[in-house]
């Protein structure tokens, strides 16, 4: 009973510690869209949350496959090249899921401006 019990509790954790990595990477992939827009020609402009309050909260709790889901990000310009001015960015982002069982997952992506 035991090990039964012990398996569950392990099957539990992988699926929720795969919910918060997948948190984590979809609020990565939205901070990146606002870092950089897609036609920043027609008035988008690159926003580093860094440059604009910090912290951006993002709660997936009504999305199916995602319940008890949040993700903190975070945006920071850690460089700028002293030649031709290029900005680097580390963008840091934890996935949170769970509400007995709880587990998170952290990501980080440097990038830089073209």
């Amino acid at each position: 009973m035991r090990v039964l019990s012990t398996s569950s509790e392990a099957i539990a954790q992988e699926v929720i510690g795969t919910r918060a990595y997948m948190a984590a990477n979809s609020a990565m992939q939205a901070d990146l869209q606002k870092l950089f827009p897609l036609n920043p020609l027609n008035g988008g402009t690159s926003q580093c949350n860094e440059n604009i309050g910090g912290i951006f909260n993002y709660d997936f709790s009504t999305i199916k496959g995602l319940y008890h889901c949040k993700a903190k990000t975070s945006c920071k310009q850690y460089a700028v090249h002293p030649i031709d001015g290029t900005l680097f960015y580390r963008l840091t982002s934890t996935g949170k899921c769970g509400s007995s069982v709880v587990s998170s997952r952290t990501i980080q992506v440097e990038a830089r401006d073209l």
